[in-house]
C-alpha cells in the first residue's frame, strides 16, 4: 500500500498537495461535527489542481452551513448509530417514557441490530428488508411481533428522513406475514368455571386481587393500585360507589411505580354493587398488614405481602396459575382484560365508554382487544334471525 506525504497549502486551508507516480495530487481534509453529534470527517483526493479541490470543498462548506448535509452524511451514518441519537432524543424530550424505550430496545437489539445495525442507513433497500421480515414469518414468529419490529425500523426511517438524513424513506408499505397471535377469546362459560375454582382455593385478599383485575386494567395498574386509589360515596337513592383512580403502574422495572403508558390510561372507573366488600376487605387487609411490620411507606400499596412488602409486580399472574392448575383453563391477566372488553361491547354500553374505561387513545385499539364469544355469536345470530 503506497503511503503519501501530504502537505499543507499554503493560504488554503484544509487542503493538501502530495505527489503520485502520475504527478502532484491535490487532497481536502475537513473535520466537522455529524448528524448524529459525533466528530468527522470529510475527504476526497485525486485532484489534478487545488482549484478543482477548492470548488468541491466549498461546496461542502455550503451544505454545511445551510444543514444540507444528507447526501453526504447518510454516506457514513449507520442504522445503530442514529437509533441511540433518535431514542436518547426522545427520552431527553419525555416522547418514550423508560418502559417504552427498553421495549423499543430490546426488539431492537434482538432482531434489527445484527441484520442492519452496521449499515449506513442509505445501505437499508428496500429487498433486503422485505427478505428480512419474510425470513422471520418463515421463523415463525407472530404478525403482531414483526408489525412491531417494522415500527421501530420504520421509525427510525422516518426521523432520518425527517432531519434530511436520508432523502426518503425507502422502507414504507411493506408487506408485513407471520403467524396469527395466540386466541385470547375467553368463552363465558370458561371464565364461570374458572372464578368458581378461584373461589374455592383463593383466600379472600387474593380472590379481591381476582375481582379486581376482572375490571379491564392492565397488570401494571392492576399492582399500581394503593388504599388511596378508591373514592367511596352514597347516591342519592342510597345505593354506594366506588371510584378507582388509576394513575400509577408498577411493573418489573419499576417495582416502586411509575407513571402510565399514555395520557389516556390515566382515569377512574366506577363500580357498584357486590364488588365493593371486597374492595373494602383488601383495603382493611393492606392497612393491618402495614400496622403489624410497622410499615411506613410513600404510598400505600394495595397488595402486599405477609412482611408488608408490595407484593412482585408479577404477582397478579402467580394466582392466576394457581386457579388455571386447579380449574384446567388457561387464563392470564390480560386475557381477563380481553374479556372485560369483549363483555363491555357486546353490552349495551357505547363503544367509547368501553374505549374510556380500558385507557386506549382510540376506538380501534378497542376493537382490537374485542373477539365475539360463542355465545354472542349465537345471541347476534337469532336477533337477525327473528327479524322477517
Amino acid at each position: 500500500m503506497v503511503m503519501y506525504v501530504y502537505k499543507k497549502m499554503p493560504r488554503h486551508p484544509n487542503i493538501y498537495e502530495y505527489s503520485t507516480n502520475r504527478g502532484k495530487r491535490y487532497r481536502i481534509r475537513r473535520k466537522y461535527t455529524n448528524s448524529v453529534g459525533k466528530p468527522d470527517e470529510f475527504t476526497k483526493s485525486g485532484f489534478k489542481n487545488w482549484r478543482d479541490a477548492d470548488i468541491v470543498l466549498k461546496k461542502f462548506e455550503a451544505d454545511l452551513a445551510m444543514n444540507n448535509m444528507s447526501s453526504i452524511t447518510a454516506q457514513k451514518v449507520t442504522v445503530d448509530q442514529y437509533w441511540k441519537k433518535m431514542s436518547e432524543r426522545k427520552l431527553e424530550l419525555e416522547i418514550w417514557k423508560e418502559s417504552t424505550f427498553k421495549m423499543q430496545k430490546q426488539y431492537y437489539d434482538k432482531y434489527l441490530k445484527p441484520k442492519f445495525g452496521s449499515k449506513a442507513l442509505n445501505d437499508v433497500s428496500r429487498s433486503s428488508f422485505q427478505s428480512f421480515l419474510d425470513k422471520l414469518a418463515l421463523h415463525g414468529l407472530a404478525n403482531t411481533t414483526i408489525r412491531t419490529i417494522t415500527s421501530i425500523m420504520l421509525n427510525i426511517m422516518n426521523s432520518a428522513e425527517n432531519e434530511d438524513i436520508i432523502l426518503k424513506n425507502k422502507l414504507k408499505g411493506m408487506l408485513i406475514k407471520g403467524r396469527e397471535p395466540k386466541d385470547l377469546t375467553v368463552e363465558t362459560a370458561d371464565y364461570e368455571k374458572w372464578i368458581n375454582s378461584a373461589q374455592q382455593i383463593l383466600d379472600k385478599y387474593m380472590l379481591s386481587m381476582i375481582y379486581i383485575g376482572s375490571l379491564g386494567e392492565r397488570r401494571g395498574e392492576l399492582m399500581g393500585l394503593r388504599t388511596d386509589s378508591f373514592k367511596f360515596k352514597k347516591q342519592k337513592d342510597g345505593t354506594e360507589i366506588c371510584g378507582i383512580k388509576i394513575d400509577l403502574q408498577r411493573t418489573t422495572d419499576f417495582p416502586n411505580g411509575t407513571g402510565l403508558k399514555t395520557k389516556s390510561s390515566y382515569r377512574t372507573i366506577w363500580v357498584n354493587g357486590w364488588i365493593i366488600s371486597y374492595i373494602k376487605y383488601a383495603i382493611i387487609t393492606s392497612d393491618n398488614l402495614r400496622a403489624r411490620n410497622n410499615i411506613h411507606a410513600e404510598h400505600n400499596w394495595l397488595w402486599l405481602n405477609d412482611k408488608g412488602e408490595p407484593l412482585h409486580p408479577y404477582h397478579a399472574n402467580r394466582v392466576t396459575k394457581r386457579v388455571n392448575d386447579a380449574s384446567g383453563i388457561h387464563i392470564t391477566p390480560h386475557m381477563l382484560r380481553h374479556y372485560f372488553a369483549t363483555k363491555g361491547m357486546a353490552s349495551k354500553a357505547s363503544d367509547i365508554e368501553v374505549m374510556h374505561w380500558l385507557g386506549h387513545s382510540n376506538l380501534q385499539m378497542t376493537a382490537d382487544y374485542t373477539r365475539p364469544t360463542s355465545g354472542e355469536s349465537l345471541d347476534l345470530y337469532t336477533t337477525v334471525d327473528n327479524i322477517k
